[in-house]
């Protein structure tokens, strides 16, 4: 089956390519463009059907939308939402100047919603020189042959500026002492820090975790309380013991070993954390399973 062939235009003040639109995707890029508008320049009023992401460059404009007026200038992104009555035009003595993104998706708001943008509140700073944003645009007008390799590298293109325009809200969120957002729910961070202290039960601390699901030690404490009932730490120690369990139920490693195994290097700590949880030592303990069995002593 022959796909729609992208359409790629340029003019005095604008250039654009629209892209053939991939149904149930998660994310695809539907029109990129560059316009420098003329004084009073307007467009609509319309309904969009894909999320439409403006970037201004330059100048200023205005933008209608849900009841509301935002007059726009240099650094601001606004966006128009599916299916949204929208209105924009561009100021009569210093028209805007800007570069622009559509796309349509299962995950198109989602992602949206990440960067701090969301049809109640359309509008927002880049956070970053616009320019930033108009680089993906020029190397999208690159790919607009109609080859795989180039609809796989426009769509890549899109997902790395909505990344940027993600990590950009981020940053401001940090620098301006507010808040993150968690990306995603609770249950996914518990299963994925515990999937990791499992692979790395006998050197992992609670800092490396955190570090490698890529949350604050206050916030993964928090989960693992709501979640687990238990601190990360009690955690990681209470599978370090019952991992030393295993083996000394089913090795004939000496204690020693079974400590320095699973991350302790002091036997001694080992053998007392051990019998505070299982109420006799490691020894004692081996030495018991062992009597069950009717084996000989343990060491």
């Amino acid at each position: 089956m022959s796909l729609p062939t992208p359409q790629y235009f340029v003019g005095n003040t604008f250039r654009t390519l629209t892209s053939p639109l991939i149904n149930g995707s998660e994310l695809c890029l539907t029109v990129s463009g560059i316009e420098r508008c003329a004084a009073d320049q307007y467009y609509g009023p319309t309904v969009r059907p894909d999320h439409h992401v403006h970037f201004i460059l330059d100048g200023k404009g205005t933008y209608e939308v849900n009841g509301k007026t935002y007059h726009l200038h240099r650094g601001q992104i606004f966006v128009t939402f599916p299916g949204a009555l929208v209105y924009y035009y561009a100021d009569p003595e210093d028209p805007w100047y800007y570069t622009y993104l559509s796309f349509s998706g299962t995950k198109a708001s989602l992602y949206l919603e990440k960067a701090g943008i969301t049809a109640a509140d359309p509008v927002r700073d880049c956070f970053l020189e616009p320019e930033d944003f108009l680089v993906f645009t020029s190397k999208i007008f690159e790919r607009h042959e109609l080859t795989i390799t180039n609809e796989l590298m426009r769509n890549a293109l899109l997902y790395e500026a909505l990344a940027l325009l993600v990590d950009s809200y981020n940053k401001h969120l940090a620098k301006s002492h507010q808040p993150a957002v968690p990306d995603y729910p609770s249950s996914y961070y518990v299963e994925h820090a515990v999937r990791y202290i499992h692979d790395n039960y006998a050197k992992v601390r609670v800092s490396d975790v955190a570090s490698y699901i890529g949350i604050t030690r206050s916030y993964l404490t928090h989960m693992f309380q709501q979640k687990l009932l238990v601190s990360p730490q009690k955690y990681i120690v209470n599978y370090r013991l019952e991992q030393g369990r295993l083996l000394l139920q089913n090795t004939d490693l000496p204690v020693q070993e079974v400590a320095e195994r699973i991350g302790y290097e002091d036997p001694l700590t080992f053998s007392k954390m051990f019998k505070n949880t299982y109420g006799k030592s490691p020894k004692k303990y081996r030495e018991q399973l062992r009597g069950e069995r009717g084996e000989g002593s343990a060491r």
